[in-house]
């Protein structure tokens, strides 16, 4: 009787509606549970307006007689009808259609006259028309909300057309029941992928009051086959699944009714986990706990297995991996993300199935064995790794087999250099070596350095990852000394240094290894890097009073002005001070590089190279932290380098902010809000044009390794005239790394100021 009501609430308006100066509408909120509990059928609600409302000034909201705010008047109808209450010729009340054991809130508001008075028949006639207007434009934004949804689905469906070759008959029989569905079914099943869960329960999903029949919705889907079909309790899964589907407070009422104790103040105000475990506990053996939740459940969905399987694998193949899903679609339409334009490519990604499902699986195991670190799960992270190390050729032994540095493992020092590095970004050996490379530690942390090695060696013979090159020459080199073999780490070093794919960082470190281990006799000639490795940035030291000084935690000193600071703060007073410059700065790093570099090199970034773009929500193309990005638009980046050089950074600045910042559109590196344009154009005339034009064009030159490593501070004046200075900030038990030691080195090389504060303690 109750579900006949609610359907018929939903899909009619109520006998009379029409010329009474009734409205019906459904209650919106973010708290559907607390409404369905204070929200009676029957019960009386006022009707306010809602003007200090920050997100909607023509909000209408719903309060019980004693205050509580239950939900809000849907905002397009609100808009209709907000200014027949301002006006001050009618007022409102509300009355709850079903409510309480209901699955949505149901309201009829009517509208009457101030003290009660009859309205003239014009007075009825424009209320009417109001009314009118406010049901149209309801019916307007619950079929546009579902138009969003299933627009979402739409778009990736279309871009089927493109990937049809990656699916087999039975994945295309799938992707055409979706297509042929009608649009609220659509909808509900776009919020069901999105919502990610195992089951569902029905009086949930009505929350989606867009969908209207929430429960025909559910059952054209369960027909396709999409949905597996409705039970009155979660069968076959466990009393903890079924728990997990209940609500803290629903847990709370059955531990009240079916548990003993819960401590003072009973179960109330204890945690959910808790709860559950407790009931959990009692609930295997006592039948009457299992039928009470079962009840409390009600009828539950779960998208079909197979269903779910082929609608993750057209996700990916439009996205390209796990990190995004529909939810972008209807972020961009609400304004709350919007993407860049550009060109997106048409040539497809997966030539077969086979590579489709190769790298995909691949994904799969990488994002495993993130997690696996993450948990501290070595045995499963080792497991991982030995898979896909075995991809590569290489096949691990037992994990627990150790190396120590006396062994006397015969290594060799050949490396057989791949003809040329491999662009496929998105295959599977791409990520088999990046997960591959993982395991380097881990074999090191095992002590098993041998083995490291011969993993080492056959990552240097992919053409795979370039960029990893100069780290995996550096672990080779240190793991040969680990095992007592310096001469052939020297080798090694040597070697590495002859590899044009060395860069950054890791190039000053096998430099510095050379110098080190060269020396007579194993060497006589003097490398003409030696200069190179002994520069040292000029340091300025003052002492600091810590307030801790536990070694693994973050320095902490009383500063000028005696607060509590970091290392990076009080650095920012040390140098603001007048007998230090008066300097203005910001703890940065690279944060305002990455903003600049952005801003600067916006057309650029998003320029039309062949497949660097592949859908929509693209912050950044997909090459930009590989060894292929600058080589793929060398002249474009030659160009705006020379452009910044010559000055003219301040117009392109400007341009990029005012054409991009009233979208805050998203792009990697940018932070809208963290800086401002007047800030940015200060920074960047006391840096000056070859400063700038150096930085940009070693972000652009080799992301990936350019990006890390930045001094900390960066500190400008204006006073006497423009300078800037960038600034690597040390505590007592810090050392500068090899990074930024050459980015130090780098700035020196084109003119910028820079040094290295170190603060020591008393």
């Amino acid at each position: 009787e109750g579900e006949g009501e609610s359907r018929a609430a939903a899909e009619a308006e109520p006998s009379g509606s029409h010329g009474d100066g009734a409205f019906l509408t459904v209650l919106r909120t973010r708290r559907p549970g607390a409404a369905r509990k204070l929200c009676k059928s029957g019960q009386e609600l006022e009707v306010v307006r809602d003007e200090a409302n920050e997100k909607d000034p023509l909000a209408i909201k719903f309060v019980t007689s004693d205050g509580q705010e239950v939900g809000y008047v849907p905002l397009m109808a609100a808009e209709k009808l907000a200014g027949a209450l301002d006006s001050g010729s009618w007022e409102a009340s509300a009355t709850v259609l079903t409510g309480g054991d209901g699955e949505t809130v149901h309201v009829m508001v009517r509208f009457r006259r101030p003290g009660g008075e009859a309205p003239t028949e014009t007075q009825a006639e424009e209320l009417e028309a109001i009314l009118a207007s406010a049901r149209e434009a309801q019916s307007d934004q619950f079929r546009g909300k579902c138009e969003q949804l299933s627009g979402a689905l739409d778009a990736v469906l279309g871009h089927f057309c493109s990937v049809s070759h990656l699916f087999d008959r039975e994945e295309l029989d799938v992707i055409e029941t979706v297509r042929s569905l009608d649009l609220r079914p659509k909808a509900l099943l776009v919020r069901i992928v999105m919502r990610k869960r195992q089951w569902l329960r029905v009086r949930h999903l009505c929350r989606y009051v867009e969908v209207g029949d929430v429960r025909s919705a559910v059952g054209r889907l369960c027909e396709a086959g999409l949905l597996d079909e409705m039970s009155s309790s979660v069968e076959g899964s466990s009393l903890d699944a079924q728990l997990g589907l209940l609500s803290a407070t629903e847990l709370q009422d059955l531990a009240a009714a079916h548990l003993r104790g819960g401590g003072n103040g009973g179960w109330r105000g204890r945690k959910k986990r808790d709860v559950a475990a407790a009931l959990s506990r009692e609930g295997e053996g006592d039948e009457q706990i299992a039928v009470a939740v079962a009840q409390l459940i009600g009828e539950c969905v779960s998208l079909n297995a197979e269903a779910d399987r082929v609608l993750q694998c057209l996700q990916f193949a439009y996205f390209l991996d796990d990190s995004q899903g529909l939810e972008r679609f209807l972020l961009t339409h609400h304004g709350l993300c919007n993407y860049p334009s550009y060109e997106l490519s048409s040539s497809p990604v997966f030539a077969t199935r086979d590579d489709f499902v190769r790298y995909q699986a691949a994904c799969a195991k990488e994002q495993e064995l993130h997690q696996a670190l993450e948990s501290n799960d070595l045995e499963k992270a080792r497991a991982l790794v030995s898979t896909s190390a075995q991809a590569l050729g290489f096949y691990l032994e037992d994990w627990s087999r150790t190396s120590t540095p006396s062994s006397t493992a015969s290594t060799s020092t050949s490396t057989e250099f791949p003809k040329k590095p491999s662009p496929g970004l998105l295959t599977e050996s791409w990520v088999h070596v990046g997960i591959a490379h993982r395991g380097i530690s881990l074999l090191e942390k095992a002590r098993r350095y041998a083995d490291a090695i011969e993993l080492i060696q056959v990552l240097l013979g992919r053409p795979e990852q370039p960029s990893r090159r100069g780290e995996w020459w550096n672990r080779f080199a240190i793991d040969l000394e680990h095992l007592g073999k310096s001469e052939t780490s020297l080798e090694i070093a040597e070697t590495g240094l002859a590899d044009g794919w060395v860069r950054t960082g890791h190039r000053l470190s096998l430099q510095r290894r050379v110098v080190r281990l060269g020396k007579p006799p194993r060497r006589w000639k003097t490398p003409s890097f030696a200069a190179r490795v002994a520069w040292q940035p000029k340091e300025v030291v003052f002492e600091a009073r810590p307030t801790n000084s536990r070694a693994g935690t973050k320095s902490v000193f009383v500063g000028f002005d005696d607060e509590d600071v970091t290392v990076e703060g009080l650095a920012l007073q040390y140098y603001a001070r007048e007998d230090q410059g008066s300097w203005t700065g910001v703890h940065s790093e690279g944060g305002v590089w990455g903003v600049i570099f952005a801003l600067l090199m916006w057309d650029v970034i998003f320029s039309p190279v062949p497949g660097a773009f592949h859908h929509p929500f693209q912050t950044k193309p997909l090459d930009l932290d590989s060894d292929f990005f600058y080589a793929a638009r060398r002249e474009m980046v030659d160009a705006r380098v020379a452009e910044i050089e010559r000055g003219g950074w301040s117009k392109l600045l400007e341009a990029t902010w005012a054409r991009e910042y009233p979208r805050k559109t998203l792009c990697v590196g940018l932070s809208w809000d963290r800086y401002g344009l007047d800030q940015l154009q200060t920074i960047s005339r006391c840096l000056g044009s070859r400063g700038l034009a150096a930085i940009v064009q070693l972000l652009a030159q080799d992301h990936k390794h350019w990006r890390g490593g930045m001094p900390d501070l960066v500190l400008w004046r204006t006073d006497p005239e423009p300078a800037a200075m960038l600034v690597e900030v040390k505590g007592p038990r810090d050392s500068l790394m090899e990074k930024q030691r050459a980015w130090l080195m780098e700035f020196e090389a084109c003119g910028v100021w820079c040094e290295v504060c170190r603060i020591r303690e008393p």
